[in-house]
């Protein structure tokens, strides 16, 4: 069972005299100022990373150096880090400055507007019981704790404690699975390369990647493949069109308030009752509607499945419960590569 005792804005009301400064900008920095506002709290300074610190502004704040900000408020400011990275570089730095002051990582929702603290776990503790329950050995439990608790309470140590390498994520992974390797947000191609060269006996690959960009650095980096798909297009519960928000590329997500009509297709209708081998999801919110626009491909073939678990709140324990009421026979594993805040966390289906 997992107790909730307190989180990280819970935690910040009580250091109201402490001056609170936001190590990035942009739409991670607008949501959690937005939280803070919320709770009474404002932001004393923003720093940028060293190389990206100029002469501007954000929410009428000068953007500084941490030495300038470490300079004024010394020990006593409170860093809250304000967008995810999985670059080595850029998790450094993190470590330098947690060796210096108090830094955190919250967690605000990449979309949707259930915001991870308190009263969220409260509200879905049984959920969240059920899904620790179903976890199919140790280091899957020790991770599911890790990431609550570094979600409730910003603490970056929490994910050092569970972190492995992609290897050793991908080693529950069979690799002598033959049929189709769906690639669901494909990027720049990494992970068609990546399970192309780890599992042998795959068939062929259909790789979607909404952004036009990305689909030529994909098509690029991929076209010695045999056997490769491409559809530029958002995974959903069903094929036609949809609304997205702003711009078409990395990060966004269908939206039906949208202003820009895009494409959506769905795994059943990409498959065409191919058996499939492994489906990788990564879509941006919307894993939950692409599974169900797979029920029918998942119930047949029961692919191996890969499924991005950070990008709405209810993510950690709707999407084992949705893809088990499917096929109750699947093992569930999760597994944490290194990023902050808790990014780059998965479910494996097997």
């Amino acid at each position: 069972m997992i107790t909730f005792d307190t989180d990280l804005w819970t935690y910040l009301k009580t250091q109201k005299s402490r001056p609170i400064v936001l190590y990035g900008t942009g739409d991670g920095a607008d949501k959690i100022i937005k939280v803070l506002d919320k709770n009474g709290l404002s932001v004393s300074g923003i720093f940028a990373s060293p190389g990206f610190v100029r002469n501007r502004t954000f929410h009428d704040i000068q953007v500084e150096s941490f030495e300038d900000c470490f300079e004024r408020y010394g020990k006593d400011m409170i860093v809250l880090m304000c967008f995810g990275s999985s670059r080595p570089e850029v998790l450094d730095y993190a470590d330098e400055i947690a060796d210096k002051c108090e830094f955190y990582a919250p967690d605000v929702p990449v979309y949707g507007q259930n915001l991870f603290d308190k009263e969220f776990c409260e509200n879905h503790e049984g959920e969240i019981n059920i899904v620790r329950g179903l976890l199919a050995d140790e280091l899957s439990r020790k991770t599911f704790d890790c990431i609550i608790n570094a979600r409730l309470t910003g603490k970056t140590a929490y994910l050092r404690l569970c972190e492995v390498s992609q290897e050793e994520a991908d080693a529950v992974l069979p690799q002598d699975r033959k049929g189709l390797f769906l690639d669901l947000g494909a990027y720049d191609g990494d992970t068609v390369m990546r399970y192309s060269s780890l599992m042998h006996d795959l068939t062929g690959f259909i790789a979607v990647e909404p952004d036009k960009r990305n689909m030529r650095k994909l098509k690029e980096n991929t076209c010695l493949i045999n056997n490769i798909e491409y559809t530029q297009a958002f995974v959903s519960d069903r094929e036609g069109t949809a609304d997205v928000t702003g711009n078409i590329g990395r990060g966004t997500s269908l939206d039906k308030e949208g202003g820009n009509e895009v494409q959506t297709v769905t795994i059943d209708g990409l498959v065409k009752g191919r058996q499939t081998a492994f489906i990788k999801f990564d879509v941006e919110g919307a894993e939950a509607a692409a599974i169900d626009g797979g029920m029918q491909t998942i119930t047949e073939s029961k692919p191996l499945m890969n499924i991005a678990c950070y990008h709405r709140s209810e993510d950690i324990f709707e999407l084992p419960l949705k893809v088990l009421k499917l096929n109750p026979r699947y093992k569930v594993y999760m597994r944490h590569t290194p990023s902050i805040p808790a990014w780059d966390t998965c479910f494996y289906f097997v």
